[in-house]
């Protein structure tokens, strides 16, 4: 039978690499489709691994903002054009977004500890134990994100309430070209993936030990 190369990532995939051995196999060219579906409906699903998360919806502001700092730091003539400002507004929003970045943490040490916490008292086994330690690493990572998302949302105003009508246009123009674009391109962001266990397994263990 010849042997699938590709990473199996489902049982369909199971199903279909069952039914090219048995078409190599069968010298009458018949297969047994009754037996290949119950062959595949009884193997069990393989779970993709994430080996990055991706920005989460309430992420893009935050990097759009700082993508923004930059890019006033390298080509300043270039946003002044764009977002219609003058040096003295440039220099202004400048600061302000500076002043966010600074101040504003990810307090990914917290996430990791609640994570640990529940993985060091949990009453489960195996996968569930570590199903659940992602939980609450999501749990206390989406606070942390939930905030810093309101913090950018009240950034923003501000940075608006003190543009000319035609900047105002213009930099609302400018955020939602890069809210679209940030939502489609998969840009990968830190901490830890928690789409499912195979994704967060290597990090949960090397963070709180390995499981019971």
């Amino acid at each position: 039978m010849r042997t699938c190369l590709t990473v199996i990532l489902s049982s369909s995939l199971c199903f279909l690499c069952s039914t090219v051995g048995a078409q190599e196999d069968n010298i009458d060219g018949v297969i047994d489709t009754n037996a290949a579906i119950k062959s595949a409906r009884e193997s069990d699903p393989r779970q993709l691994t994430v080996l990055a998360p991706t920005l989460s919806a309430a992420e893009i502001d935050q990097a759009i903002l700082n993508r923004l700092m930059q890019e006033i730091a390298k080509t300043p003539s270039q946003v002044m054009g764009e977002l219609r400002l003058d040096e003295t507004k440039l220099q202004d929003l400048f600061i302000s977004l500076s002043n966010a970045r600074s101040f504003i943490n990810t307090n990914e040490i917290a996430s990791i500890r609640s994570m640990c916490n529940s993985f060091n008292n949990s009453e489960l086994n195996g996968d569930d134990r570590i199903a659940e330690s992602l939980a609450a690493y999501e749990r206390r990572s989406g606070y942390t994100k939930r905030f810093i998302a309101s913090f950018y949302k009240t950034l923003i105003s501000d940075i608006e309430h003190g543009l000319s009508p035609q900047s105002l246009v213009s930099f609302q123009d400018y955020m939602d070209d890069r809210r679209r674009r940030m939502a489609t391109a998969g840009n990968v962001t830190l901490g830890i993936p928690t789409d499912n266990v195979n994704s967060g397994r290597e990090a949960v263990e090397f963070h709180c030990g390995p499981g019971r």
